[in-house]
């Protein structure tokens, strides 16, 4: 039972670590592109308000 408990442990530790890298990996990213994006509603939003098209 105690190596059963051991194979488990180890794998699961073993996936957080994957998953803990590929957030590292990819956050960074995905931050810069839901930026763009808000800034772009934003502008988009702000030249309609100031053009009265809204």
């Amino acid at each position: 039972m105690e190596a059963v408990q051991t194979a488990l442990v180890a794998s699961l530790t073993d996936i957080g670590s994957g998953i803990m890298s590929v957030l590292t990996l990819v956050l960074p990213i995905a931050l810069g592109i839901v930026g763009a994006v808000m800034v772009v509603i934003f502008g988009v939003k702000l030249f309609k308000k100031l053009t009265g098209k809204a």
